[in-house]
């Protein structure tokens, strides 16, 4: 399976993307079958944390303009934001991102001052899962409590890291 093909499973079917795809293996160039195991995956694909912000609801509402996903996205980032990025109130208003990688004004808030962001960034890593001591950030730990999906694509980065 190339990337592109990868990415299109992970967008479309989320888990059954993580898990290699529901799909038929594809021969590689020898003729055998290609495993999971050989499509690396970029940190790029993910925010420094883990998240797919591609399927994130600020990311949809801002650059689909959906405004279900922008009250879905209200919701559930008010938690996060007032305890992970010491926001008091979230404001719909500013709720709009094209990715934590993304600089100036379009980059949601909370990513902007995020903590976890900032660290990866300062230590001018792509990713989180390239920490060596990731599994016991203090930073990470809510976050990755709260978005257990994040926490196996930091351990897909982090094997992809050390995969030849």
């Amino acid at each position: 399976m190339n990337r592109r093909e990868f990415l299109g499973c992970l967008t479309c079917a989320g888990v059954a993307g993580m898990a290699g795809c529901a799909t038929q293996p594809r021969a590689g160039e020898d003729g055998r079958p290609m495993s999971a195991a050989k499509t690396a995956v970029r940190p790029e694909d993910f925010s420094y944390c883990g998240i797919d912000c591609k399927t994130c609801d600020v990311f949809k509402a801002t650059v689909h303009g959906d405004a279900k996903a922008l009250q879905r996205a209200h919701q559930r980032w008010t938690k996060t934001a007032q305890q992970h990025w010491g926001m008091s109130t979230l404001d719909p208003a500013i709720l709009k991102c094209t990715g934590c990688r993304t600089e100036g004004e379009n980059i949601f808030k909370g990513c902007r001052h995020c903590p976890i962001r900032r660290c990866a960034k300062d230590k001018r890593l792509a990713s989180c899962g390239l920490c060596p001591e990731w599994k016991d950030c203090k930073r990470l730990s809510g976050l990755l409590a709260d978005e257990p999906q994040a926490r196996r694509h930091l351990e897909q980065v982090a094997a992809s890291a050390t995969t030849p």
